[in-house]
């Protein structure tokens, strides 16, 4: 969501992100792809904090169009 790097490397050597549900499981929210993005932990503290409308409404949009281009690949 903001665009910047993972903000460490796990012991593993891998970058280190979230995994997040852009709606709430809690609210009938769906575990698929389309509803799932990877978060730094600022930005999903922020998600889970806050849940503005206009954060929720990128994640969408990043999600939307990352699945659109699995499917024409």
């Amino acid at each position: 969501m903001c665009n910047n790097v993972a903000p460490f490397v796990s012991k593993n050597g891998v970058p280190y992100l979230e995994c997040h549900h852009i709606e709430f499981l809690s609210k009938g929210g769906k575990d698929e792809v389309r509803n799932g993005v990877a978060l730094c932990p600022n930005c999903h503290a922020k998600m889970h904090n806050l849940n503005l409308l206009s954060d929720q409404e990128k994640l969408k949009d990043i999600a939307e169009k990352r699945c659109f281009s699995l499917f024409i690949e």
